[in-house]
Order: C-alpha cells, then structure tokens, then sequence
C-alpha cells in the first residue's frame, strides 16, 4: 500500500514540528517546509524531507511544486500551518508598522490561499482519502489585540468555507484548525508567571492547550473525521468558552 504524503507548511514552528512527528509514526511520508531548517530528533527518518521554502515566495513555491511532482506525483493531505503575529501590533493597530502589516497578511491568509492554489493539482491525483487542513487561531473568533493576525486568520476561514463545496466535487476536504494558546516550554521556562496569571485563568480545562494536542486533533480531521469538511475545529481547552 502506499504510504501517505504529507506536506506541512511552517514545518519547523512550534506547533508544526509535532504534526511531523504524528505523522511519521504513523508510517507516512513527510515534506516540511519552512523559511528556516531547524534540527530535530525526526530530521534522520527516512520519510522525512525538508525544503526551505519562504511560504510568501510564489515563485519559491512553485519550484518545490515542481520538484514534489517529479519525485511524488500526487500529495495526500496539505497542511498548511506556517505563521505568527508580528511585533509591532502586539500593542493594536496605532502601533503596527504599515510593513509589518503587509508581512502579517502575506504570511497568515495569502500563503494558505498560494498552497491551496498550486498543490490543489497534485492532491487532486491521489485517489484515496485527500484533504486540505488550515491552522488559524481563535484570535480569528474572539479578540485578543492582535488585529491584523486576528484579520488574517479570519479571512482563513471565509477562504475555507469558499472553497468547501467546490472541492468537495473533486473529493477533497477541507478544514480549518483553530488553536487556542500554545505556549512553547521556553516561553513556561522564562516567562511562566506572565502565562500562568494572563492566560490559564482563562481555561475550562485549567491547562494550556499543547502541541500535541493540536497534532492529535489534525490527525484526526485528516485520516479519522472522513465526513468532515467546511469545518471550522477550535482546540483551545476551553479558553473561548
């Protein structure tokens, strides 16, 4: 049987690196794709490659097109996860740099819609189950001062719900995942009073909402949820309730 192919967008972030290693052990085939390479215990398995990739580069997307085409020919499920708010507007809009605005949506809605775009050929060949899976943030659904991300995100689930009966025809889902907040253990290591006090008060389930978890749930959207599609999945652990 042939194995699953993967391909993950900011395959190197945080939440990303995750997804990867669910998928690897599950016996699939993974591409990452990332403006930086970073090591990983997983970077030696032989079902994992990586390019780099600036996921804003159409240019350099179409290239890594052409070489997954060659090598591949099909993709399986697209999980397209690269992004994150810039600094400027961490203070809302009267302090965002009309550049960093510019970086914000290009990074967080028109790269999601340039791989939906260009490897929609390649998943439309593979004939069994296929998805596309966009990792937005509930940033998109309640307000936490970041409005540009917050706008970007949002125009992620507009672009999916667009798009969800027309590749339906061609037998392809698509969903949208909605991570609630996902602090890194260095961010808990440094920092962990700031979270603890600002955050996990907000949580119906009394912890923060981790990695794994969002892996898990996108595993679970792409090979398990098969009559699931133009959905928009919040894992958050209660933080929006």
């Amino acid at each position: 049987m042939d194995k699953d192919i993967v391909l993950i967008t900011g395959g190197c972030g945080n939440i990303a690196k995750h997804v990867v290693n669910k998928y690897l052990a599950k016996g699939a085939k993974v591409i990452a794709v990332d403006v930086i390479q970073r090591k990983f215990e997983h970077s030696e398995n032989e079902n994992y490659e990586f390019y780099k990739v600036d996921a804003t580069n159409i240019e350099q997307i179409q290239e890594l097109y052409k070489n997954i085409e060659s090598k591949y020919g099909r993709i399986t499920h697209l999980i397209s996860a690269a992004g994150t708010p810039m600094k400027t507007e961490i203070d809302g809009l009267e302090t965002a740099t009309f550049e960093d605005i510019e970086k914000s949506i290009n990074l967080n809605l028109k790269s999601h819609i340039y791989f939906t775009k260009i490897f929609l050929p390649l998943i439309e060949k593979e004939e069994k189950n296929k998805s596309i899976t966009l990792v937005s943030s509930v940033n998109a659904i309640k307000t936490f001062n970041l409005p540009i991300y917050s706008a970007a995100k949002a125009g992620i689930i507009g672009f999916m719900k667009s798009m969800t009966k027309d590749l339906g025809k061609r037998n392809i889902r698509i969903n949208v995942v909605l991570p609630g907040t996902v602090p890194t253990e260095e961010d808990i290591a440094s920092n962990g009073n700031f979270y603890n006090n600002r955050y996990k008060e907000m949580l119906a389930l009394n912890d923060f909402t981790k990695p794994q978890d969002i892996a898990d749930a996108i595993y679970c959207i792409t090979n398990d949820m098969l009559a699931v599609t133009g959905q928009s999945i919040v894992v958050d652990s209660g933080q929006i309730s």
